[in-house]
């Protein structure tokens, strides 16, 4: 999960991107660098459940399932 300040609507208080991605992962004990991580969407401005696609190397890809919630 990815926390974020959102408004009354769901809309998030500027975007979460690769790097607040990179954070998250790094707290959980990952070190994957914010290059390897590419999002549907270049900033993610709204709450919901989102995949990113993460490169380890050339030959090992996977997708990570994560949450945008509000805090």
């Amino acid at each position: 999960q990815i926390g974020a300040k959102v408004g009354e609507s769901g809309k998030i208080f500027g975007s979460v991107n690769n790097i607040q991605i990179a954070d998250a992962l790094k707290k959980k004990g990952f070190d994957i660098d914010r290059k390897m991580i590419t999002l549907p969407e270049d900033h993610i401005k709204m709450v919901g459940t989102y995949v990113a696609d993460i490169a380890l190397n050339k030959d090992v890809k996977f997708q990570l399932h994560f949450e945008v919630v509000g805090e």
